[in-house]
């Protein structure tokens, strides 16, 4: 019977205490007899044990809709379209920034870029929205590091209607230094067709003409 009483009080020091009445916090044996208000007092902290569980359960599934609803969001997302968009490019915008950033990465890697095609390649580059891409980002930042560092080979003035062929030297890259394109080789062809039989093979040594373009 003493023992009795001391278990019940040590559940009125905890209720008194104001600790929150959950099942946990019961003793670990209760009483053989509970008097009626024993008995309530044991059913309500089930009772909140209950409810807890409930809120927890309820919580649980909106955690799980929500992520059933991200699932199938994510799956219907097309992240490269939503980048191009926040930059306000389409696709084919992207693809020719690309083919033009290769362009001045080649440029500014030869010695014999004329420093203004460089500066105006990289310059536009620059100022697209498009080299906040990820993709681009730190391409273009280099290269404006190294347009800013790089000393070039200046094409004297004597010598801007012919050009030299040295080592390593494409008809897209000469395109590149004399017009900052490479899409101008098929001119420098033309205008050498009796020096060039195949526009692929160019050897050092080779004096072109570098024709001007017309307005």
């Amino acid at each position: 019977m003493r023992n009795f009483y001391l278990k019940f009080l040590l559940l009125l020091i905890i209720s008194s205490a104001g600790v929150f009445a959950q099942t946990d916090k019961l003793p670990d044996k209760l009483p053989d007899e509970l008097n009626q208000k024993q008995w309530e007092f044991v059913r309500d902290m089930y009772a909140i044990d209950a409810i807890l569980l409930l809120a927890k359960l309820d919580t649980l599934n909106l955690e799980i809709d929500s992520l059933k609803l991200l699932k199938e969001y994510t799956e219907n997302f097309d992240c490269e379209a939503e980048l191009y968009a926040i930059v306000g490019a389409t696709k084919e915008q992207v693809a020719d920034y690309r083919r033009k950033l290769d362009e001045a990465e080649l440029i500014t890697g030869s010695n014999n870029a004329p420093q203004d095609a460089a500066r105006n390649l990289v310059s536009e580059l620059s100022s697209s929205k498009i080299r906040c891409l990820p993709e681009f980002n730190e391409r273009v930042s280099a290269l404006r590091l190294k347009i800013d560092n790089i000393k070039y080979t200046e094409i004297p003035e004597t010598a801007k209607d012919t050009y030299e062929v040295v080592y390593g030297d494409v008809l897209t890259g000469i395109s590149l230094k004399f017009f900052g394109t490479v899409d101008q080789w098929e001119l420098i062809w033309n205008a050498n067709k009796t020096e060039i039989d195949n526009p692929d093979f160019i050897y050092p040594g080779q004096i072109l003409k570098i024709p001007v373009l017309k307005d």
